[in-house]
């Protein structure tokens, strides 16, 4: 898979689900995020995406990340 198909997941609008494809943050980030069940093909959908902090849920979890960690996160957007 080519990364010029993939998006910045800050750039998905509400509503819609991506696979995460790939994490482009320092370690202790990618940890944490790993943690909270947000890895590599995960399914995410935004709930809100107010170009600020987004909600996004996953499973039967809800997830509020910041921007600034959003814009390192690739996905690709489900059908």
């Amino acid at each position: 898979m080519t990364h010029s198909r993939l998006l910045a997941l800050a750039e998905l609008p509400e509503l819609h689900h991506a696979h995460i494809e790939l994490i482009q943050t320092d370690n202790p980030t990618r940890i944490r995020l790993l943690g909270m069940g947000l890895g590599k093909g995960s399914r995410v959908e935004v709930l809100r995406n107010r170009k600020g902090d987004l909600v996004l849920s996953h499973g039967n979890t809800r997830i509020s990340l910041g921007r600034s960690i959003t814009q390192h996160i690739l996905v690709q957007v489900s059908a």
